[in-house]
């Protein structure tokens, strides 16, 4: 099997940071987070106003329940795209800049394999 993974860890944290930013930069995505169900970064890159804002918006738009002056004040006028991510824990929440974010599947496979180990 080829292994894709440039930067390991054994951490949990650690681990979700890289996967945050793999994906982040295979998809060209400005910023991205994975929060939880209250909206608590584990893990994310960008500009700070950015995360903060992708941070009060995944959960909603993940579920559809956003509205675009919701989006609009927390994001300026940006686009977001979110998807949620079942968790033995409980849920979590991909949130990225832009209208579509490819890669976000394996990413939940993932997030999935590392909160198991």
């Amino acid at each position: 099997m080829n292994e894709r993974r440039s930067k390991r860890s054994a951490d949990r944290s650690e681990a979700l940071q890289f996967l945050v930013e793999s994906v982040a930069d295979r998809s060209g995505a400005p910023a991205l987070v994975l929060v939880d169900d209250a909206g608590r970064i584990v893990a994310g890159m960008g500009m700070p106003e950015e995360v903060m804002g992708l941070a009060r918006t995944a959960r909603d738009v993940a579920w559809g329940k956003a509205t675009a002056a919701q989006v609009d004040r927390a994001m300026r006028g940006r686009d977001v795209t979110a998807r949620s991510v079942a968790t033995p824990g409980g849920m979590l929440y991909f949130a990225a800049l832009g209208e579509r974010m490819s890669g976000l599947g394996d990413a939940s496979h993932a997030v999935r394999r590392i909160l198991a180990s």
